[in-house]
């Protein structure tokens, strides 16, 4: 669900592009500045979070990073200047990036290895499902209040409130408690750096897949909204 809240709150800006333009009397050029702001910084978030999985356990760190949602997701609503708007935009995809590899290795890691593609297909098809919604609830939220596209986000604030509650019930993953009683009690950042070290000797290859892979996802996903403010605004 954390996964398809990251594809809503992405597809709700693609939706109102003329709203916010408008609102902050910008051109729907300088809106989609907000897209790009939002995607460059995945990355670190996807480092951050997934550095604080690893030592800190999957638990913690997926909730901080969804609580940062909640606020990100908030203050977009409450924004008053293209610039409040920008910024917001920035920080929002420092904690998108630490979406999914916390909720692919919850979801993942204790699988059966037979059942892995399968579930990790239907961890994927939380992205379109995340789309879907923002069309939906666009139509719904969206100019039916004096508010106009402030409620969108509004209510898009509340269901990652959910997903926290709903993961403080949960245990870490067996996997990773397996995990930290075979590490060495010592183990520090010294420690960390060796083993990420060795991660990337090991698996360069499939890293390697993958950046290509979301970085195809990216570009796809940019060519769509580019397409989609092309045939509103024509």
């Amino acid at each position: 669900m954390a996964w398809t809240w990251d594809a809503f709150d992405f597809f709700s800006i693609t939706l109102i592009i003329s709203d916010l333009a408008k609102d902050f009397e910008r051109s729907t050029s300088a809106i989609t500045l907000g897209l790009t702001l939002s995607l460059i910084p995945r990355f670190a978030g996807a480092a951050l979070f997934g550095i604080a999985a690893d030592r800190f356990g999957r638990k913690l760190p997926f909730i901080v990073n969804n609580i940062l949602l909640v606020i990100l997701e908030l203050s977009v609503g409450f924004c008053r200047t293209y610039e409040q708007f920008l910024a917001c935009r920035l920080l929002f995809g420092v904690a998108m990036g630490g979406i999914y590899g916390n909720a692919a290795a919850t979801a993942l890691e204790d699988c059966p290895k037979e059942a892995r593609g399968l579930m990790s297909g239907i961890l994927q098809s939380g992205y379109a499902f995340g789309c879907l919604l923002a069309a939906v609830l666009t139509k719904g939220l969206v100019d039916t209040t004096k508010y106009g596209w402030r409620p969108l986000f509004w209510f898009g604030a509340c269901p990652p409130i959910l997903v926290i509650i709903f993961r403080l019930c949960l245990d870490e993953t067996d996997a990773y408690d397996e995990r930290v009683t075979h590490r060495d009690a010592s183990t520090n950042i010294q420690g960390f750096v060796a083993e990420a070290k060795e991660a990337l000797k090991l698996y360069w290859c499939r890293l390697m897949y993958l950046i290509l892979l979301m970085t195809a996802f990216s570009t796809l996903v940019s060519l769509t909204s580019f397409s989609h403010f092309n045939s509103s605004t024509c």
